[in-house]
């Protein structure tokens, strides 16, 4: 061909090298140079925002990550609307939630985030476009855009998920979306730095526990014993076929406790409570859960299961024998709730 159409040839020859020059990477090098620095990588900062868009409001967080080879994290989530920040901290001690605004910290023993995918660490990100052998591709101008399954435990309406990556295979951006392409959350990065440096007690939870803008540190005040007046809230979803059966206020050293026990095919107690300080000392075995609203802490005891979890200066604690999906979503049936 050559030969008759000598020209023609020498486009294509000048639109390969300009292909191969502009270091545009297939789908396989990209998966490969991926899967690499996931083995490779010794630390990272992320930083960006997180919005998630399945209630009636959307909610915003600031979301910062700190990673250090082999497994330590640090995932500071900020309420940009209630200015409150929660931490996931894992280190050598094991995984913590910490709330220093309330000086609450949970300790468990835990394999997270292994098991837990979260949309905004990196691992998780890359690991979600490795398993995915379905994956859709599409490379532009030295950035790269795939369409990935999205494994969610704490949102079973997620599907799949849209992610965006630089040229250096950073991620910008990313949607996850419903089977109906409903975007549920995103995560718009706006830094990202590899090999980052860390203080020798970046990690270290006490340090966390006292690292709080000032601005944040009385945002709720501590629970006063002598008060008996308790607000509450009444969960917007309950299960079908299970209800409200009674409901009391009982007054403990610590103050007033409010005590709702539901019943039906699906059973569970629902307590409300002042936050008191509390820094857990037991490796109780349980994971951090992501709640539309705050971090929780999920613990199992054979069938039974216990979330807590902390929201505008009120504790919520649910134990039932409950599929962690239901839990989470009458948890998140709780937040903006009119007080009773």
């Amino acid at each position: 061909m050559c030969r008759k159409k000598p020209f023609l040839c020498f486009c294509i020859c000048l639109m390969l090298l300009a292909v191969a020059g502009c270091g545009v990477k297939d789908e396989q090098d990209v998966v490969s140079e991926l899967a690499q620095r996931t083995e490779k990588m010794e630390s990272y900062i992320s930083h960006g925002k997180m919005t998630i868009l399945t209630s009636s409001e959307p909610q915003v967080y600031d979301i910062e990550v700190w990673y250090k080879k082999p497994s330590f994290y640090r995932v500071s989530i900020k309420n940009v609307k209630k200015n409150i920040t929660q931490i996931i901290l894992r280190n050598d001690e094991g995984v913590f939630v910490l709330t220093p605004h309330l000086k609450k910290s949970f300790r468990f023993q835990s394999d997270w985030p292994q098991t837990n995918g979260q949309i905004y660490l990196y691992q998780s990100i890359i690991q979600s476009i490795i398993d995915d052998e379905e994956r859709m591709f599409q490379a532009e101008k030295k950035t790269y855009q795939l369409e990935v399954s999205a494994k969610y435990p704490f949102n079973q309406e997620a599907a799949k998920q849209k992610i965006w990556l630089d040229s250096k295979l950073l991620p910008t951006r990313l949607e996850v979306l419903s089977e109906q392409n409903q975007k549920l959350m995103q995560v718009q990065f706006d830094r990202f730095q590899l090999d980052a440096s860390f203080d020798d007690d970046a990690f270290d939870t006490e340090r966390n526990m006292k690292d709080l803008p000032s601005a944040e540190k009385q945002v709720v005040a501590p629970a006063d014993p002598e008060k008996n007046e308790l607000a509450s809230v009444l969960p917007g979803y309950i299960p079908e076929k299970s209800h409200l059966v009674s409901e009391q206020t009982i007054q403990t050293p610590d103050g007033p406790v409010q005590i709702m026990r539901f019943q039906g095919e699906k059973s569970f107690t629902l307590t409300q409570r002042k936050p008191q300080a509390v820094a857990t000392s037991l490796p109780l075995m349980g994971k951090p859960v992501e709640l539309k609203s705050a971090i929780g802490v999920l613990l199992e005891f054979g069938e039974m299961k216990r979330l807590a979890w902390t929201y505008q200066g009120m504790e919520f604690e649910m134990i039932g024998k409950l599929a962690e999906e239901e839990m989470v979503k009458i948890a998140n049936s709780t937040f903006d709730q009119l007080v009773k």
